[in-house]
């Protein structure tokens, strides 16, 4: 399918402290920079008290973020900011402020979102390459349209099950209702917003909202897009309200060649929105009205994008995948093993844009999943980077894993992924 993100909306990571810094700050940042929010979780309550008041508090506003406690992790901000922000550098503060506005974009705060992102390009421009300048610039766009809107609400009325249908693409479906219209929506943890197509958000009786920002595309290039909030659709039993949608022309979501048209992708803020969901193998979608019991704290976020802890090592996780892919990051680790035993070969991967070939390794990927060895043949490596939002993970877990197991509990309140 066609995936589409926003090109500045990845995580920042703490700049370093004015003052000396303690080495269990060094390392616990150093854990975060890689995005192994696990490790960095793990270190820093062994060691916290080796670091000084104003270090915990900006390492607390990074954990808190990553395992979804964004108002947590505002208010760690504001405390450090109320009472160490003269030792901190520019960048630190710059950083802070960074992750501040993406806080409010997570609890639906758009314009408080708006005014942590003219902050930034007001007070730390000079930090700022003219890249990000115009990252900045370019989702603006959506905050300030989305200003004067309420938050998104979602509303479990009673346990919700559906059997999800498959498309040509084979990716998994859930019958959306709007205005009296239904539409099949593909379900993506994957996609960092919800997606639809023009005719269809026109079908569905969305709001168009001003403004057209750019979308990074996996090629490297962008595609424009609008924005709309749908008043209310359901799924089942679940009624959402004031869901956001990036609305792309009708053709920027074909493939002609297979005559397959996507309608819409319900992505990540609805789908966590829902704080728990169940995918069987056979294709049932289930909601349940109470929350499951607690599992092992295996997920955690990079800004809207799922992050799950298998053995060790940090993917990302993705239910819009077919398959798994592993980068760079993994076949360093992997080297000796992979090079000795697999040739090199061109690797096609498509998004948004088009088709994209680099050079890695076709291999048998075998990652120790809820205490099973999984056996997974034909898995991409990369050699060589895809995006620099990447190259921090060993890969994306798709669907290839999901289906080795009779059921998945996704739960954002506790943060958990489990298999059985």
């Amino acid at each position: 399918m066609k995936h589409v993100f926003l090109m500045l909306l990845a995580l920042a990571v703490p700049s370093v402290l004015a003052a000396q810094q303690s080495a269990t700050y060094k390392h616990t940042n150093a854990l975060l920079k890689e995005k192994d929010f696990f490790q960095a979780r793990n270190f820093f309550q062994a060691n916290r008290q080796q670091m000084t008041a104003g270090e915990k508090f900006v390492v607390e506003a990074y954990l808190h973020n990553a395992f979804n406690k964004p108002a947590l992790s505002n208010k760690a901000i504001t405390a450090f900011l109320d009472r160490h922000a003269g030792n901190a550098s520019d960048s630190l503060k710059m950083d802070l402020q960074r992750l501040k506005m993406l806080n409010h974009v997570r609890l639906f705060e758009y314009a408080d979102a708006l005014r942590a992102s003219n902050v930034l390009e007001l007070r730390y421009s000079r930090l700022l390459s003219a890249a990000d300048l115009d990252d900045y610039r370019n989702t603006a766009v959506i905050w300030k349209a989305l200003s004067g809107m309420p938050g998104q609400e979602v509303i479990v009325k009673e346990t919700t099950t559906i059997r999800m249908k498959r498309d040509k693409a084979k990716l998994a479906n859930l019958e959306v209702k709007a205005a009296g219209v239904t539409a099949d929506f593909i379900f993506d943890t994957g996609a960092n917003f919800s997606t639809v197509s023009a005719s269809t958000a026109k079908a569905l009786g969305m709001k168009m909202l001003d403004g057209t920002l750019e979308v990074g595309a996996i090629t490297g290039g962008k595609v424009k897009s609008g924005l709309a909030v749908c008043p209310a659709f359901s799924i089942g039993n679940i009624m959402v309200k004031n869901a956001v949608f990036l609305v792309f022309p009708d053709s920027s979501l074909a493939f002609p060649q297979i005559q397959y048209q996507i309608n819409g992708i319900i992505g990540f803020p609805v789908i966590e929105g829902l704080k728990e969901v169940q995918l069987t193998r056979n294709d049932d979608f289930i909601v349940p009205k109470e929350q499951s019991a607690g599992a092992a704290l295996n997920m955690a976020l990079d800004f809207l994008t799922p992050v799950i802890n298998l053995g060790g090592e940090h993917f990302t996780f993705d239910t819009g995948a077919t398959g798994t892919m592993l980068y760079s990051k993994y076949l360093r680790r992997h080297q000796a093993e992979i090079t000795g035993t697999y040739e090199k070969t061109d690797l096609q991967f498509g998004g948004a844009g088009g088709m994209l070939t680099k050079k890695g390794y076709k291999i048998i990927f075998r990652p120790l999943v809820s205490g099973r060895q999984l056996e997974l043949p034909d898995v991409h490596v990369f050699d060589e980077s895809l995006n620099e939002s990447k190259d921090h993970f060993y890969g994306n877990i798709g669907q290839d894993v999901i289906r080795q197991f009779d059921k998945m509990t996704l739960n954002f309140g506790l943060m958990f992924i489990a298999f059985k």
